[in-house]
This record gives C-alpha cells, sequence and structure tokens, in this order.
C-alpha cells in the first residue's frame, strides 16, 4: 500500500520528505488562481516549503504555464501580475514562454518546455472541484497544470480553435500570430483553416475581442480525465521522483481556475503528502467525501473515480493507501 502521511501542519510534511531524492534545481508547482479568485493556496503555506528547499542550499522556482482561455494567467506578463497580487513573492518560472507558445514533446504530450531546466519536481496543490474533470489534486496540477497551452488544448478537446463570427473585429492580430499560416480575412472577419490548423491556441492568446474560443465540447469528461492522466505519465516520466503536497483546505466547488469569490463548501481537513499522485488524490477524494457526509461527490455529475481509475491503469501508482499521522 502506498503511504499517505497526514498533519495540520505544514512543518510537520516537510519533516517528512526526503530531500536526498531532490537534486540541485528544484521546480515547485502551483497553481496562482484566477484574478478574483479568493480560495486558492495559501501563499504563506507556499513559502514555508520554498524557504525550506532553498534552506537547503538547493535552486528552487515556483512553475506554472499558461492558460487556455482568456484571462488573467494568459500570457506571461499577466499571469505573473496575477500571482503577484496573490501573495506569491517567491521567483517564478512560466514554463511555455510569454506567450505560452513554448513547448515540448514528451511521450505525445505537449508540455511547458521550460520543464526540462529541472532535475526535481515538487507538487503544491489545492484540492478543490472541477466541473468537467470532476476534482482538481494532484493528478490535474500536474497533467493540466505543466501542460503547453497547445496541450491544454489537446486535452479539452479533440478539434481545433474556431472563431465566433460575431465577435470577430476583423483587426487581423490573430493572422500576424498564427505560426501555420492558417487563418485569412473572409468577408472581413478571420477564418480558420482546420487542414492548416495546427493547434497551438495562439490565436485565443492574442484575441482581445474573445472571438477566438476553445471549443470546449469537443470531448467529454472521461476523455478529458483519461488526457490528464497521460499529461501526468509525461511528465513524470521526466523525473526519478516527485513528491506531492496536497491542501484540503477551502475546499470548493469550482476550480480556482474561476475568477470568482468562492465560500469553502466544508471545514478544512488538513495537508497530506505522498510520493504517490493516484494514492494521494484517491485519500484526499476520501476524505474530502468523509468530511463532507458525502456532498464532495455530489458537487457535480463527473464520475471523480475515472481519473484515479485512468492513472492506475497506466501505472502511475496505486489506489490502495494506508494513511499516517505526520
Amino acid at each position: 500500500m502506498a503511504k499517505i502521511y497526514f498533519s495540520q501542519s505544514i512543518e510537520k510534511i516537510l519533516d517528512r520528505i526526503n530531500y536526498a531524492q531532490l537534486g540541485n534545481i528544484v521546480a515547485i508547482k502551483v497553481h496562482f488562481g484566477e484574478m478574483g479568485c479568493n480560495t486558492y493556496i495559501n501563499p504563506k503555506l507556499v513559502k514555508k516549503v520554498f524557504d525550506k528547499i532553498t534552506g537547503l542550499g538547493k535552486n528552487a522556482k515556483l512553475v506554472e504555464c499558461n492558460i487556455l482561455y482568456k484571462g488573467s494567467r494568459t500570457n506571461r506578463t499577466d499571469h505573473l501580475k496575477t500571482a503577484r497580487s496573490h501573495g506569491f513573492q517567491e521567483p517564478i518560472d512560466i514554463l511555455d514562454g510569454a506567450m505560452g507558445k513554448d513547448l515540448v514533446e514528451v511521450k505525445g504530450c505537449k508540455l511547458g518546455k521550460g520543464i526540462k531546466k529541472y532535475d526535481s519536481l515538487v507538487i503544491l496543490s489545492h484540492f478543490k472541484g472541477h466541473g468537467a474533470a470532476g476534482f482538481g489534486g494532484a493528478l490535474k496540477n500536474v497533467g493540466m497544470g505543466l501542460g503547453s497551452r497547445a496541450g491544454k488544448l489537446h486535452m479539452h478537446s479533440k478539434i481545433k480553435p474556431s472563431i465566433v463570427t460575431w465577435k470577430c473585429t476583423g483587426c487581423g492580430v490573430c493572422l500576424e500570430n498564427c505560426p501555420a499560416g492558417a487563418i485569412a480575412l473572409v468577408g472581413g472577419k478571420a477564418n480558420i483553416n482546420s487542414k492548416l490548423c495546427g493547434g497551438c491556441a495562439m490565436c485565443i492568446s492574442v484575441c482581445s475581442s474573445k472571438a477566438a474560443s476553445v471549443p470546449w465540447h469537443g470531448g467529454t469528461s472521461q476523455e478529458l480525465q483519461e488526457k490528464i492522466a497521460r499529461y501526468a505519465v509525461a511528465v513524470s516520466s521526466l523525473f526519478p521522483q516527485v513528491h506531492y503536497i496536497n491542501v484540503l483546505e477551502n475546499i470548493t466547488r469550482e476550480c480556482d481556475c474561476m475568477g470568482i469569490k468562492q465560500r469553502p463548501m466544508m471545514k478544512d481537513v488538513g495537508i497530506l503528502y505522498s510520493t504517490d499522485i493516484v494514492a494521494i488524490d484517491k485519500a484526499s477524494l476520501d476524505l474530502a467525501d468523509k468530511f463532507s457526509q458525502g456532498r464532495f461527490n455530489r458537487i457535480n455529475p463527473v464520475n471523480k473515480d475515472q481519473q484515479i481509475k485512468f492513472a492506475e491503469k497506466l501505472g502511475l501508482g496505486s489506489s490502495q493507501y494506508k494513511i499516517y499521522k505526520a
């Protein structure tokens, strides 16, 4: 059985990490929350993790990739501004570059290119609900979070970006920024040639009128969950050992990607640590359901165990675990 350590104290959790397994250049994966969100992971907790690692003489940065949709984290400049405004003051590395186009393909997955600079990975995840994936824990933080913009589009949809004609102003910015030359103005409106489109989603990031959009209904929740697991496999293959910390505090129905204020749907549970990504998410699901008297499992219609089953089938870890007090 996989070992899970549980505590109310991040200091006690940090005492359980075998730092000899970390190299000298450590990536600490964090989701900074969309502007307007008020329930993202506590930046003071993140600082304690960062300080512990750098206090051992290691070089560390908080890492993240740009988002797919139009928001406060679509490009590096706005992403960093959002992170700073939310209280994250440590060095930050946006792995897929200024506009989200820097990627590296690993096992058929399009990851943020900057991940190749690091020899160690620590995953800090705020556990919460998610309307499409069912829940957001370590698996989503790794798989979706470290996917480049093109990777995020690949996970969310089977098809290419599209243009909402009535929103398009015909400004031509998407044409100028399309690396595949797949966009042309037809009747004063942008039109994407799906045969030429490479699925990089650059048009989405540069469109000020939000006419270039994500085809959200191009795939099912089950397909999204499986792709998240496959991307997590790709990320994990780059590191000899990944360390996972799930924070079960301020648990909300919706993801931190939502730029809205939310109220926690239940009391805080605590903090979990493991080197098994499947076990820590399964334990988080079980604890959230237990402490909410079954309400967490009912926050959306998505089968939340499906994500666990996909990851376990792919060899990422075990759903069988034992919890130890840290």
